[in-house]
């Protein structure tokens, strides 16, 4: 007759199933954990670390200081270029969403064809597929001096001399911000205007509602989720860019990326240049923040 073990009892068997289930999700962690502590928090850990010191003769001392970030709220230019750079953000957020909207309104309505829509939306996608510089440069050559408007004007005889107010000012870099950043508008609109059930909409018309109707009381409510991030988005990288101000800005028209190239480049303030990065990262999560928050709203909504 032969014995069939079942094994060990079952109180004797959980501490080894449970070192084994430790050992699996310790094996399954290491790797992620390992990726943002080196690339995410050690670098972050060093930009604070840097923040506190200061630099005497190109020299850097640490310290336990806040001096600097007192003096990116308290001095200039700081201050007011970190307020330009939240004024041009705020400007391309609202610009991105007004031209942002009716085409994500047009893909997610009025698009019947899917052939049509995946068109349309190829054509958003494909500015992507140029390189940064080469489109905000491309901007510099159409506003310049002798750039397509100006000679355009010049050949109607509407005026004898280049016009200047087109260039080097912060109204074309906030012409050049709206046209490279619209395109994660219209995604981020068009992915809130998807998700509004039909049924709604079949709904209201039932009741007799008017196509504004429809609209002001209920798709435009339902999409605002989506606004507000794709503005949040839009903000964000345009508060940070360097590019444009770079290529198509004046004197008037710095930002506070610039402000960090030249503390890093040329001043050797690296302390000051942290600072100034450490406020950014934080307004960024911030935004990111706010951003989860609406669109979790938005989910509970729908």
């Amino acid at each position: 007759m032969v014995a069939i073990s079942l094994g060990p009892p079952l109180p004797q068997a959980l501490p080894s199933y449970r070192k084994s289930q430790r050992r699996q999700m310790l094996f399954w962690l290491v790797p992620p954990l390992a990726w943002f502590s080196v690339f995410m928090i050690i670098p972050y850990a060093m930009l604070f670390y840097y923040s506190l010191g200061k630099v005497d003769y190109m020299t850097f001392t640490r310290g336990f200081s806040l001096a600097n970030f007192v003096r990116v709220f308290s001095t200039e230019p700081y201050l007011g270029v970190l307020l330009k750079s939240i004024k041009l953000g705020l400007i391309t957020a609202v610009g991105s969403a007004i031209l942002a909207y009716p085409v994500a309104f047009c893909l997610a309505f009025h698009t019947r064809s899917e052939r049509r829509k995946f068109q349309i939306y190829l054509l958003v996608i494909v500015p992507w597929w140029a390189a940064y510089l080469v489109k905000a440069y491309a901007w510099k050559t159409i506003l310049g001096s002798d750039g397509i408007i100006n000679k355009g004007l010049a050949t109607l005889g509407l005026i004898d001399h280049p016009l200047t107010l087109l260039i080097y000012n912060q109204t074309s870099v906030a012409l050049v911000l709206i046209y490279i950043f619209t395109p994660f508008a219209i995604l981020s609109i068009y992915s809130s205007l998807e998700r509004i059930p039909t049924s709604l909409i079949e709904a209201a018309t039932d009741l007799g509602a008017s196509g504004w109707e429809i609209f002001r009381h209920l798709i435009l409510p339902l999409s605002m989720p989506g606004v507000i991030a794709g503005g949040i988005i839009t903000f964000s990288l345009a508060f940070g860019d360097f590019v444009a101000p770079a290529l198509v800005g004046g004197a008037d028209a710095v930002m506070i990326s610039n402000i960090v190239i030249n503390l890093l480049g040329v001043a050797f303030d690296w302390p000051m240049a942290a600072a100034i990065g450490i406020v950014v990262i934080v307004f960024g999560l911030v935004l990111i923040t706010v951003s989860s928050h609406f669109e979790e709203q938005g989910k509970v909504r729908l």
